[in-house]
């Protein structure tokens, strides 16, 4: 891809991957090989890059932050961050932006991503004590940072609202330019505020000024992606309760964890999936499927649904080699993608080798357009079976096969 176009990303391809998005905005995607999103990796891959991050955090303060993770990407990984970077080692007070509907009383704050191919992001806690305390700093998680303009974004509205001494900034990867960086903390300090940074990883990403125009041209000559040509396999429906809520979104404690992970645990105990497993989370709901993935096993992989519109090429050394496309389970007019859940077509397989049994976890009931879009796709996907999970809220942890 960067013959075609010029585009470069200097970066351990164990870390990221350089692909194009169907985005106007910005024609390049940072594919993350850490984060079980859009490439499948064993559950043991993000949790234990997230850990790292989170020890990264903890080591930069001296009193348990509050962490707040980005959606839709970064939602699993300050899950676990949060996890490790109290002061004592434990679990901090998290929540997430997200781009589903607001709970009503929720303190409400609004502000862009401005490349994103969906631009506003939402924050809604439904109790904001934690953030209120101006000496404890909030720590904004993303899965890579290019220009820092949404964190600063971030910081002007919650400056207002929570005003606080210090943020720190922790991704998996920084591509930031020097100018950049002090740019941002110049930035930050206007709005009377320390800002610092913690990464896994480190780079550089060159982009042509002719990207946009170069890409639409590479994206419009591109081969069609492999298709399925199986037959469907069979599909098994479970329900999942537990006490923690469906989603951290509003506000995530200590207690929550344990509830989603007691939860979790029982499940694995009734999924007998011999083979080549992997756990697919729906867009911003993905921590629950690394759980899963990691109580069912060291090789079992997980990733999810995204709303990110990328170009898929099936050719060794690109990240995006396969794609089943289909209606958002939340809205049947918004395109959703899964990437590299069918298998590739090329002997080399790299991120798309594949899978026997799929397992689909998602924390509303299955709507109509799912069953003939998303579903009747990952059947046709599996070589064995599918396994559809459905988490609700309940007074204890539950499980149950409803189909």
């Amino acid at each position: 891809m960067s013959a075609q176009t010029g585009a470069t990303l200097t970066a351990d391809p164990g870390v990221a991957m350089l692909a194009l998005r169907r985005n106007p905005r910005r024609a390049h995607l940072i594919v993350s090989s850490l984060l079980g999103k859009h490439v499948p990796v064993p559950a043991q891959v993000p949790l234990s890059a997230a850990a790292a991050l989170g020890a990264l955090v903890r080591g930069a303060l001296d009193h348990t932050p509050y962490v707040l993770g980005f959606a839709e990407t970064a939602t699993a990984l300050g899950h676990g961050v949060a996890r490790v970077c109290s002061a004592g080692g434990g679990q901090a007070p998290y929540a997430h932006t997200t781009r589903r509907p607001v709970p009503e009383g929720a303190h409400v704050l609004r502000f862009e991503e401005e490349h994103s191919h969906a631009v506003e992001q939402v924050l809604a806690i439904r109790d904001d004590t934690a953030l209120r305390d101006p000496g404890r700093a909030l720590v904004l998680v993303d899965d890579e940072l290019s220009s820092g303009r949404t964190a600063v974004n971030a910081v002007r509205v919650l400056q207002q609202r929570w005003p606080r001494e210090t943020y720190v900034l922790a991704s998996l990867l920084d591509v930031r330019t020097s100018a950049q960086r002090a740019a941002n903390v110049t930035e930050v300090a206007d709005l009377g505020a320390c800002l610092r940074s913690v990464t896994l990883a480190e780079g550089s990403v060159h982009l042509p000024l002719d990207l946009t125009t170069t890409a639409a041209k590479v994206i419009a000559s591109a081969a069609a992606p492999p298709v399925s040509t199986r037959s469907q396999v069979p599909v098994v429906r479970w329900q999942l309760s537990m006490t923690a809520p469906l989603t951290s979104a509003y506000g995530w404690q200590a207690a929550d964890e344990q509830a989603m992970r007691a939860a979790v645990a029982l499940l694995a105990t009734r999924l007998e999936l011999p083979g080549v497993v992997l756990v697919l989370g729906d867009e911003e709901f993905l921590y629950a499927g690394q759980l899963l993935a990691q109580e069912l096993g060291p090789h079992v992989c997980t990733s999810s649904t995204t709303r990110s519109p990328a170009l898929v090429v099936d050719e060794p050394g690109y990240p995006l080699r396969t794609v089943i496309s289909f209606g958002a389970t939340d809205d049947p007019d918004r395109a959703a993608f899964a990437y590299n859940v069918l298998p590739s077509a090329c002997p080399d397989r790299g991120p798309a080798p594949g899978f026997d049994h799929i397992v689909l976890l998602l924390d509303r009931p299955v709507p109509p357009h799912a069953e003939s879009g998303l579903l009747r796709q990952l059947a046709c996907a599996a070589r064995t079976g599918v396994q559809v999970v459905v988490v609700g809220s309940g007074t204890e942890a539950a499980v149950r096969r409803t189909a």
